[in-house]
């Protein structure tokens, strides 16, 4: 039986203006005072501690304190560092947008700190009079290297509950597909298995995200990429939470936050890259078919999902989600993840073409920009589509690009293979390969093709052909019919062996476009 992530379809709600204006007096002056107090409180500290970060300039919304009596994510986890502070203001220009970090909102999340409650059936609630959330709250603590830090503390009645902090407007957070939402998590009691989420213009949200024990050692920071919550429903350009939180099993938790912010990725705005382009058009040649992927998810249309284990005949380690697979900002990304899932310990997403979109002969360009790392193996591929007819190696098959993962010369280089049943019905495969003269196929963009005619196959790296194969032998006859596409990453496996201690999760394969030409 497969396991899956707690999933809540219950997610933060727009309040009502009538709620907003029932709280607002109460709110108002409780959040003043409590706002001069703190920086009060901080300037005498700044007087007696010299060069001592955290205040920042600029502005950020200040969030009252409450007395309430209860005493009740492929992940990147690092030991976080206690000398680094955040700037409480909204800081998009430098690559980072700000939640929370020193007691402080950042000013994009003009609704601040909230909640949902299952007892009020999942309707929004704070910590302010008769709107109070009945088995959830938090208040700001101090810490001794960090100053004040966001409690939250669950109640022991088991309810379904949440803390958000949300904007009362959707904007547009596109320019962060392919970064990360960032923060630092410390269990103070309780159980230590956490969840998050993001949503956008209700209903629209992610599945929950399973971050696992977390923060019960002390500080950790975790960094979850963004891509994984657009790959299960977030659609960046409505975004309405800088984040969705709770206590996996919701009972008798107590946990803190801080330094909350998403960071844009290196390759945020890459589909704009225009680095190693090819044509739209070729002389002689019609384009046939193309996906741009400028959506915001992934056209089923013409893809399908791939998902499971056991290996996938080559011994790989890896489970195939759908989870791991995201469309924004005019890329597709295929996410490998190191996470427990179905009996593995690693994830990753497989699309294919089958049934849907195939192809005869032609001109083939995609333009991806690959992974690195120890067991790594992606891979841009064809099978025929007689494959659940006469099986493979019969039903052949056509890299285009294959990469394994590891030393500087093998990132570097790339595969272009045939694979068919030779005159005996035995499997026999033939190729070439070539290497960029420096880099790595993960610094940059490139365009890998094949032309295929009638009697050969010809693989091009950026356009320029580096291999040929013949096809008009009587043992390739299989390089005559329909193939449709396979993309993937896989981890570990026969051929690449398995990650080692010097391979970073995740990553990602980002492809921008795939183009069929065929003769006129």
């Amino acid at each position: 039986m497969q396991t899956h992530p707690l999933t809540i379809h219950y997610g933060p709600m727009n309040l009502t203006r009538f709620t907003i204006a029932i709280n607002a007096g109460l709110k108002i002056h409780r959040q003043t005072v409590n706002t001069c107090m703190r920086w009060i409180l901080s300037i005498i500290v700044l007087l007696v501690i010299s060069n001592c970060g955290g205040g920042g300039s600029g502005s950020a919304t200040s969030v009252g304190t409450t007395n309430h009596s209860d005493n009740n994510t492929n992940t990147i986890v690092t030991e976080p560092d206690d000398e680094v502070t955040v700037d409480p203001s909204d800081s998009e220009a430098d690559g980072s947008m700000l939640v929370f970090a020193n007691g402080l909102v950042g000013d994009r999340w003009d609704q601040g700190m909230n909640a949902y409650d299952q007892e009020l059936d999942y309707d929004s609630c704070n910590n302010t009079g008769d709107n109070a959330c009945p088995n959830i709250d938090w208040t700001l603590v101090n810490d001794n290297d960090r100053v004040e830090v966001l409690q939250i503390s669950h109640s022991a009645s088991g309810y379904q509950t949440g803390f958000f902090i949300q904007s009362t407007t959707a904007f547009d957070a596109s320019e962060f597909a392919g970064g990360s939402l960032v923060f630092d998590i410390r269990v103070v009691s309780g159980d230590s298995n956490m969840s998050v989420k993001l949503s956008c213009d209700y209903p629209c949200e992610s599945d929950a995200n399973n971050l696992g024990t977390r923060g019960d050692s002390g500080w950790e920071t975790v960094s979850l990429p963004i891509n994984g919550f657009v790959g299960t429903g977030l659609n960046l350009s409505t975004l309405t939470t800088g984040i969705v939180i709770w206590a996996t099993y919701h009972t008798d938790t107590v946990f803190q936050l801080d330094n909350i912010r998403w960071e844009m990725g290196d390759n945020s705005d890459a589909g704009a890259n225009t680095s190693n382009s090819s044509p739209i058009s070729y002389d002689g040649y019609s384009l046939v078919w193309q996906d741009e992927f400028s959506g915001s998810s992934l056209n089923t249309s013409d893809w399908t999902y791939e998902t499971g284990g056991g290996g996938w005949g080559n011994n790989e380690l890896q489970y195939y989600r759908t989870e791991n697979t995201s469309v924004a900002n005019g890329l597709l990304t295929i996410e490998a993840r190191e996470e427990n899932f179905g009996g593995r310990n690693y994830t990753s997403s497989r699309l294919i073409t089958w049934g849907k979109r195939f192809f005869k002969y032609g001109r083939v360009d995609i333009r991806a920009k690959l992974p690195e790392g120890q067991g790594l193996w992606p891979a841009l591929w064809m099978l025929g589509e007689s494959l659940s007819s006469v099986s493979w190696p019969a039903s052949g098959e056509i890299d285009i690009m294959e990469m394994v993962g590891g030393s500087a010369e093998r990132e570097a280089t790339t595969h272009g293979t045939i694979h068919f049943a030779n005159a005996d019905g035995n499997h026999q495969y033939v190729g070439g390969h070539t290497r960029l003269s420096s880099g790595r196929l993960a610094d940059d963009f490139h365009i890998f093709s094949i032309n295929w005619t009638e009697s050969t196959i010809t693989w091009l790296l950026d356009g320029v052909e580096f291999h040929t194969e013949q096809i008009s032998s009587a043992d390739r006859t299989e390089f005559h019919d329909d193939f449709f596409f396979i993309f993937n990453v896989a981890v570990g496996g026969n051929w690449p062996q398995s990650p080692d201690s010097t391979t970073q999760f995740p990553q990602q394969m980002q492809v921008d476009y795939i183009r069929v030409f065929q003769l006129d």
